[in-house]
């Protein structure tokens, strides 16, 4: 009996499924760049034998070189192309890489959030601070400040 991968893996190698292995050769050249590139990356395709990957930010010409580079290396060199992480890439003719943007922002970003975001604490304050200042209006000033904060706790 097969599992599940398996399946899957029988079915991207015929032709009519073609798209998939191209989105997974996409998703691992992805995952060859670095964390914060990889965020700003909205999607890839390939067209015409250009790998084209929209971003969502503005990069810097050193970065944009950076990443085409990076993408033309592993495309180009034999050992890493074999190995198992880029197997997809195998079939695929990509001679160029090319970069665009786009300015509207991921419908689906969620922020990542930690569980010491969402812990919450019970007051233990009281309001109860004593006053000794010797001047009558200040300190009558500071008695009807502490009275708003202890109306205000309540």
């Amino acid at each position: 009996m097969k599992n599940a991968s398996q399946i899957i893996t029988t079915l991207q190698h015929k032709p009519q499924f073609s798209k998939l292995t191209e989105s997974v050769c996409i998703n691992r050249l992805k995952s060859s760049l670095l964390p914060s590139i990889q965020h700003n990356i909205k999607y890839g395709y390939i067209k015409n034998s250009t790998l084209y990957f929209v971003l969502t930010t503005r990069l810097n010409k050193l970065d944009v070189d950076n990443i085409i580079n990076t993408i033309k290396m592993i495309l180009k060199s034999p050992m890493i192309l074999e190995s198992e992480k880029f197997i997809e890439c195998l079939g695929k003719d990509i001679n160029d890489v090319k970069l665009y943007t786009d300015h509207k922002p991921l419908k689906n970003f969620k922020p990542f959030t930690t569980e010491s975001h969402s812990l919450t604490y019970p007051e233990r304050a009281t309001g109860e601070i004593e006053i000794s200042i010797k001047d009558d209006k200040l300190n009558q000033l500071a008695k009807s400040i502490l009275e708003i904060i202890k109306s205000k706790q309540k």
